[in-house]
């Protein structure tokens, strides 16, 4: 493997696609996710778009069930294999499995809908484990310097190819049917297997000794599961984002379904203008992609996150007010947009409102949140539909973007981000003693202290060492006022 060649992102880009495996790596993400894409164009076209009598409703909610069950129900316990398994073997047999399974969605869903769905869970919980696995030896394939710019390279990408599959394979249903689509998929998986054999390093993993039986090794996960939401309870500035970008993605499972019911039941659409919705969707994510980080740097965090709610909230309600295909696409943009600049300020906030030994178990509360929204928005389409219609339903998740765009900065304000205690009472000569930070207290050893200006206010910063190693930097404004967490130093 090769370090970084130039200075700055692409740079680090560059050093990342110098090792050899990081393109195969980047190889099978891209063909992978793009036969996912495929694979899951086939499956809305199965149970959203057949026209023998379901609901578009019901069709979605089965089609949500299947796509988010797994991740929702696998996903706390993945590290537990991928940690003793094989790696390579996973992204080896992983798509060979998939590959073997994905004829079954060919049955027909109504008649043979045991066939139909045993193969399209199958599919999708082994896809849990390739892409997980494809996300933990990224460390091991390039140097660490890179590793930041190799995981966005895996993940857009990965995301992009995710998104042309879905479209073409949309648009090549309605054409020609399933059978070519399903074909496609299953060599492009068989591909993609073919690449994973041909890695070079040891994908590990590294065992320091002899791994504790798989049954305890669950029940520790359930434990730190159950852990980790006591602890997201806890956790205000973790609580508050997390509540967000779950809101969030209820309003956008219900919009969802109401740009479908609209395209298939009102226009009379075939499957083939799903992948329009979803084309201007992740046009208008990559699009938030490439802005949050200057939007980010002029406003905030918290209030680009609200910001994000109102623009999107007014965008909904105009589009309720007239609804054609074009405005729903418009939606279907707006949605994508706002959500990738909620989405990525949630992350980090998350992040820093935490230490890090809490982060794995509170992130694992996170994902099961996160996906069960969609499938709980996509179960509440059924009976509200038929009740409140379609303008109406759309108006309401407007008026809910709206009514919550407030609520994130007033629930953080009241939650200071660090406490600091002190050995006397917090004068201005007294050192810290402790930091409670994500509800955790912990010792600290101060490393330095030191004052300055920051955009004309005089700021007291410590550098404070905690007991496991890690780093921080912390600051307060003069005289007197709330401390906060400036970095995190490993």
């Amino acid at each position: 493997m090769h370090g970084m060649t130039g200075a700055g992102t692409l740079g680090r880009a560059r050093g990342a696609l110098r090792s050899i495996d990081f393109r195969r790596l980047l190889a099978i993400r891209l063909m992978g996710q793009c036969g996912d894409g495929l694979f899951l164009s086939v499956l809305t076209a199965s149970t959203v778009f057949d026209t023998r009598g379901r609901q578009t409703t019901t069709g979605f909610f089965l089609n949500t069930l299947i796509i988010s069950l797994p991740f929702t129900v696998l996903g706390p316990f993945v590290g537990v294999f991928i940690d003793r398994w094989s790696r390579r073997r996973i992204l080896c047999v992983a798509p060979i499995l998939k590959a073997a399974a994905a004829g079954l969605v060919l049955f027909d869903p109504v008649r043979w809908s045991i066939p139909f769905f045993a193969g399209a869970l199958f599919v999708i919980s082994v896809n849990r484990f390739f892409l997980a696995t494809a996300n933990a030896v990224v460390p091991r394939v390039v140097p660490i310097e890179d590793l930041l710019a190799a995981n966005a390279l895996a993940t857009v990408g990965g995301t992009l190819a995710l998104l042309v599959g879905v479209f073409a394979g949309g648009l090549v249903s309605e054409a020609l049917g399933n059978v070519p689509i399903v074909a496609v998929c299953a060599i492009t998986w068989v591909f993609t297997a073919g690449i994973a054999r041909t890695f070079v390093a040891g994908l590990g993993p590294h065992l320091l000794r002899p791994p504790p039986p798989i049954v305890g090794e669950l029940d520790r996960v359930l434990g730190e599961l159950a852990d980790g939401v006591g602890h997201l309870v806890r956790t205000p500035r973790a609580l508050g984002p997390i509540t967000s970008i779950t809101l969030d993605q209820f309003g956008q499972g219900v919009l969802t379904v109401l740009s479908l019911v609209v395209f298939r039941e009102q226009f009379k659409e075939g499957v083939g203008s799903f992948s329009y919705l979803v084309g201007a969707g992740g046009i208008g994510v990559l699009l938030g992609i490439a802005t949050v980080g200057t939007l980010e740097h002029r406003f905030g965090k918290e209030r680009l996150i609200s910001l994000a709610f109102v623009a999107g909230g007014v965008s909904v309600l105009l589009v309720a007010m007239h609804i054609t295909g074009l405005t729903v696409l418009y939606a279907s943009f707006a949605v994508g947009l706002t959500f990738a600049w909620k989405k990525i300020p949630v992350d980090t906030m998350v992040q820093e409102s935490l230490p890090d030994a809490y982060r794995g178990r509170v992130f694992s509360a996170y994902d099961v949140a996160y996906n069960l929204a969609r499938i709980v928005a996509a179960g509440l389409a059924i009976p509200l539909l038929p009740r409140v219609g379609v303008p109406w339903s759309v108006a309401a998740i407007g008026v809910g973007f709206l009514l919550w765009s407030p609520v994130l900065p007033r629930w953080l304000r009241r939650a200071p981000e660090i406490v600091m205690r002190f050995r006397e009472g917090a004068r201005a000569e007294e050192w810290p003693r402790a930091i409670v930070w994500g509800g955790v207290e912990e010792a600290v050893e101060v490393r330095r202290s030191w004052l300055e200006e920051r955009d004309g206010e005089r700021r007291r910063c410590f550098r404070l060492e905690l007991q496991d190693g890690s780093v921080l930097d912390v600051s307060s404004p003069e005289p007197a006022g709330p401390w906060r967490l400036d970095a995190e130093r490993s």
